[in-house]
């Protein structure tokens, strides 16, 4: 009796959750600053972290602070093995969360880029659920009246090479 072996290929093409609203934006400001004038002009009070450190029942999470402060990004280097990036983070979202607004810096402290292949950004502003165009257009233009915000414009995450750094 012979014995076959059969190699069996599985190919997992999927396509990355890119539901959200895009803008990059280039200022010279700090993220704290920048986020106070955002919310002075357009009202969204953003807060620091991904998310709240209580759950929606008012329990600790169980999750490590920096996970909740920061939006981290693991690089592969040959020469230096794995590094963390720490990207600072804000958010904005309504009581239901049918609304949410993060605004994320383009460079970690570790001076890496979130996107790399847009270094003319400083940070990025993801919108969460469906905006109005012209609401987007509204907010952008809100945003722009910042005296040391000098552009921003609205990008396709999905042509991005480094699409997945958006997903959290």
């Amino acid at each position: 009796m012979s014995i076959t072996k059969r190699h069996l290929t599985l190919d997992l093409d999927f396509d990355l959750e890119l539901d959200f609203v895009l803008v990059g934006i280039s200022s010279s400001l700090r993220d704290y600053r920048l986020c106070h004038f955002i919310s002075k002009n357009t009202g969204l009070a953003f807060k620091r972290g991904k998310e709240d450190y209580l759950d929606h029942k008012g329990y600790v999470k169980e999750k490590d602070r920096d996970e909740m402060d920061y939006h981290i990004i693991f690089e592969k280097t040959k020469q230096k093995g794995t590094l963390k990036h720490y990207f600072t983070i804000y958010r904005y979202c309504d009581i239901n969360f049918e609304f949410e607004f993060y605004l994320l810096n383009n460079r970690s402290s570790e001076g890496g880029l979130l996107v790399p292949e847009l270094p003319n950004f400083d940070y990025f502003l993801i919108i969460k659920h469906y905006i109005d165009p012209e609401d987007l257009k509204a907010l952008m233009d809100e945003v722009k009246t910042i005296n040391e915000v000098m552009f921003t414009k609205e990008l396709d995450p999905t042509s991005l090479k480094s699409k997945e750094n958006l997903i959290f």
